[in-house]
């Protein structure tokens, strides 16, 4: 939801969720979490898992399971844990009252009852004023200590908006290099749990810091320096007063330049056949054939995919669609770094004497893969092509033969196969094939408007050789002989956020009823 840009914005609209369309939903609505999963998320943990919470407070344990087992679906998810506890917990209430009913556990006949019936009460209104006692005596004696701090204190026409934030205690957590993310997912869990019990009054954030000396035992120790914070590779984040999740993000410093130059290309595709900038980011996001990108991607150093209209440094993005260009148009919310993110639009570089392809952003590349090309009689073409239509599962002359999806090139395409002995040879009739498998991978990182670049085999030729050909076929920036490989954690990164995306940003990509007819 667009935010007034005035002195005052309205405080209840930062409890609004754009749901779909003209949907809105109020966060603190009694009905909120059924509306997210039926309009927005349909495989949300977070939203299971609360259903489950009320559900289980009603009694209604069949339902409390359902949706506990549904959180669990998806993973990692910072409400899988906690799912798994609660089912456990049912389960076992669930057997020992089986084993009540079947006569293996005696319960207490009514005599004994009715005998014990005065005894537990003086035994709860004891405990009752004892507890009573034992606060009053804390509230007087005990010393003051600064938990909470009063944040906004906004005058309105009716009422006011008042916010009380925990203070932070951040922490900083080594872990050797190439540790897996399972093993650094239950570490930080761990400790998160373990620093809130040694300050329950604090919001704790955890930085997670990759070191060749991190040792056995792994020490949390007060972050002193707030330099530490851009070296970090994971945050953790838990405030047990809000909310009983342990919030864990990987940090991927190039997760948002790459993500910007998705929707910067893809922008730049639509201005091309429309002539102006769409009124909203949303208008990439449509159905086939105005799939410009399948996914919104997160920005990446505060995780968040929120666009607004106005820079105010809160993470996500800004779209400004009055800008000169597409550089300018859309960009991070946050403090710039020490360089500006450029754009440089995407690309995908195909080495016919290598039979692969790679996808990149100027010199930064992402992913790589082993693909099928034309054969002698029906080569693939050279030069440089642009990315035209997108779609998933496209219709041919034959069942199943574009495969999984496919990026149009005109003519030509590329797309999946289940034929995997293709791959790595050159048997097409001139398109380029991948398995249904990576294409599934490419193609969500691939906007509409993306350069394709296919350099020539030369006989003989090095890879050196080929890859430094592209220059004669495409102005953008050439592939650099000795660019770095693409890091698998940025591939995975991105896909994740393809994944997680889902309701009305999730456009419907396929084109029913549609036959395609690319050489194949």
């Amino acid at each position: 939801m667009k935010q007034s840009q005035g002195r005052f914005p309205s405080p209840a609209a930062q409890q609004l969720v754009h749901l779909h369309k003209n949907l809105y939903v109020n966060r603190h609505d009694p009905k909120y979490h059924e509306k997210v999963i039926r309009y927005l998320d349909p495989h949300s943990p977070e939203a299971h898992y609360r259903l489950g919470q009320h559900f289980d407070q009603k009694g209604l344990k069949s339902k409390a399971l359902y949706h506990y087992k549904q959180s669990m679906k998806v993973y990692p998810s910072p409400y899988y844990y906690q799912a798994s506890g609660a089912i456990r917990r049912l389960e076992q209430n669930a057997a020992a009252g089986a084993a009540t009913a079947s006569g293996t556990i005696a319960g207490p006949t009514p005599e004994q009852r009715a005998e014990r019936a005065f005894p537990l009460f003086l035994k709860v209104l004891v405990m009752t004023l004892f507890m009573i006692n034992i606060a009053l005596l804390f509230i007087f004696f005990a010393p003051s200590a600064i938990s909470k701090a009063v944040t906004v204190l906004s005058p309105f026409t009716v009422g006011k908006s008042v916010t009380y934030e925990s203070v932070e205690k951040p922490f900083l957590l080594h872990f050797p290099h190439g540790e897996p993310n399972r093993k650094v997912e239950d570490a930080l869990h761990q400790k998160a749990i373990k620093l809130a019990e040694a300050y329950p009054n604090a919001h704790i954030v955890i930085y997670g810091i990759a070191s060749s000396a991190a040792g056995a035992e792994q020490k949390a120790v007060p972050l002193t320096n707030d330099d530490w914070k851009r070296q970090a590779f994971v945050v953790a984040e838990y405030n047990p007063a809000i909310d009983q999740a342990v919030k864990i993000r990987f940090v991927h410093p190039e997760l948002t330049a790459v993500g910007a130059n998705i929707v910067r290309t893809a922008l730049n595709a639509y201005i091309s056949e429309h002539g102006t900038a769409p009124p909203r980011l949303d208008d990439l996001l449509q159905d086939y054939p105005n799939n410009y990108m399948s996914f919104l991607p997160a920005e990446g150093q505060s995780g968040s995919a929120l666009v607004r209209t106005f820079f105010n440094g809160s993470g996500g993005w800004v779209y400004d669609r009055e800008a000169a260009d597409a550089e300018r148009m859309f960009y991070p919310n946050t403090e710039p770094g020490d360089e500006p993110i450029r754009y440089t639009p995407v690309q995908l570089v195909v080495e016919a004497a290598q039979h692969s392809l790679e996808l990149r952003t100027g010199d930064r590349p992402i992913a790589r893969y082993r693909i099928g090309l034309g054969s002698d009689s029906t080569p693939t073409p050279t030069g440089s092509f642009t990315v035209g239509n997108r779609v998933i599962e496209p219709e041919g002359r034959s069942p199943g033969v574009y495969g999984a999806a496919a990026l149009s090139l005109g003519s030509i395409a590329i797309h999946g196969t289940t034929d995997v002995s293709s791959i790595g040879r050159s048997v097409s009739l001139g398109c380029i094939r991948l398995s249904n498998e990576e294409m599934a991978s490419l193609y969500p990182l691939t906007p509409r408007g993306a350069q394709v670049v296919i350099v020539p085999a030369e006989p003989g030729g090095t890879a050196s050789a080929n890859v430094a050909a592209a220059d004669a076929w495409a102005p953008a920036p050439a592939v650099a002989a000795d660019s770095t490989a693409p890091t698998p954690a940025l591939t995975e990164a991105l896909m994740l956020g393809a994944r997680s995306q889902s309701g009305p940003l999730k456009p419907v990509e396929t084109a029913k009823g549609n036959l395609f007819h690319w050489l194949g």
